[in-house]
C-alpha cells in the first residue's frame, strides 16, 4: 500500500485479494486494484467494458476512472461500490436479489465491448461472432484435459460439446459467468443496489447459462447445494435440460483453472457435477 502514497492516492485498508490483483480501499470513496499481470492495453479493454456494463444496467457496477504504475504493476482507480455482500442461505429475499440480477443482466443490450474479456484466466475472449452456443463448445473442447478425462471415465468432453452444440439458439444478453453471492450488493432494504466481479467467464449469451450455473454455485460447496440449486432452478425457471447442459460445459471449462493437477475442492465439485445422473440424461 505504500506505493500509493507518493501518487497521490491515500489507501486506507486492503479489502479483497484473489487470482487477478489485490483491491485497496482509498480515501474519498475509492478503490485501487492493483492488477497481477494486467497491462495498459488490458486495462483499457476494461475500461470500455465497463463503461458499457454501467451504460446498460439499473444496477451499479465498476468503472475505471484511471490507471496508475505502482511499482512494476499496473492499478485502475475505481469507486467505492457499497453495499452488503449477499450472503447467508436461500431465503425468498435471497432468492429475489438474484433473480432480479439476472433479470437485469438478461435487459441488457449487448454491445460488442461485452464480449472483449478473456473467458478465463489465460484464455482470450470467447468467440461468439457465430453464436455463444458455438463458442462455448469450442471452449470446452479447448479447455478438456487428461486430468479431468481420467477422473470422470466414460464421459468424453466430445459428447458436452456436441450437446452445447445442439441447443436452440438463445435470444444474446449480458452473461456475467460467476454471479456467487459475494458478487451481488444488497442496499438496507434487503435489494440488489450494485454487482461486482465481471471477468470469470462474462460475455454475450445464453441467460440460461447464467441462471444454471448460478443456481449451483450459490451454496456451492454447502450440505444443502442440491436442494438449494433446485429452489434456485424453480425460482429462475430453469429449463432442466438446457440447465444440465451448461452445467456440465461449466464443469468441464472450470475443472482445472485453480489447480491444473485437480487437486482442489472447485476440481472435485465439477468431477460430482458431470457424475450427476441429471448430467448425464442431458448429454446421452
Amino acid at each position: 500500500m505504500a506505493d500509493l502514497a507518493p501518487l497521490g492516492l491515500a489507501p486506507v485498508e486492503e479489502i479483497g485479494s484473489g487470482m487477478e490483483g489485490t483491491v485497496i480501499r482509498l480515501e474519498g470513496d475509492l478503490v485501487a486494484k492493483v492488477w497481477h499481470a494486467a497491462a495498459p492495453d488490458d486495462l483499457a479493454v476494461r475500461q470500455a467494458f465497463y463503461a458499457d456494463v454501467a451504460d446498460a444496467l439499473p444496477l451499479r457496477t465498476t468503472r475505471i476512472l484511471d490507471v496508475v504504475r505502482v511499482g512494476d504493476r499496473w492499478a485502475s482507480i475505481e469507486p467505492l461500490l457499497h453495499g452488503i455482500p449477499l450472503a447467508g442461505p436461500p431465503t425468498d429475499l435471497a432468492a429475489d436479489a438474484v433473480a432480479d440480477v439476472l433479470a437485469a443482466l438478461g435487459a441488457a443490450t449487448p454491445t460488442p465491448a461485452m464480449t472483449t474479456l478473456g473467458a478465463l484466466p489465460g484464455e482470450p475472449p470467447l468467440d461468439v461472432s457465430g453464436g455463444f452456443e458455438d463458442g462455448l463448445a469450442d471452449l470446452v473442447e479447448r479447455r478438456a484435459n487428461d486430468v479431468l478425462a481420467t477422473a470422470v471415465p466414460g464421459l468424453p468432453a466430445a459428447s458436452v460439446a456436441a450437446a452445447v452444440r445442439a441447443l436452440p439458439p438463445a435470444p444474446a444478453a449480458l452473461v456475467h459467468g460467476d454471479l456467487i453471492p459475494a458478487n451481488v450488493l444488497l442496499d438496507d432494504t434487503g435489494r440488489p443496489s450494485a454487482v461486482i466481479d465481471f471477468g470469470f467467464l462474462t460475455t454475450v449469451g445464453d441467460p440460461a447459462f447464467d441462471a444454471a450455473v448460478t443456481a449451483s454455485i450459490f451454496d456451492m460447496y454447502g450440505d444443502a447445494a442440491r436442494s438449494t440449486e433446485a429452489r434456485l432452478d424453480a425460482r429462475l425457471g430453469v429449463d432442466p435440460r438446457r440447465a444440465a447442459v451448461h452445467r456440465a460445459a461449466y464443469a468441464v471449462v472450470t475443472a482445472t483453472c485453480f489447480s491444473p493437477t485437480g487437486d482442489d475442492g472447485h476440481f472435485r465439485w465439477c468431477v460430482a457435477m458431470l457424475g450427476r445422473d441429471d448430467v448425464r440424461a442431458a448429454l446421452s
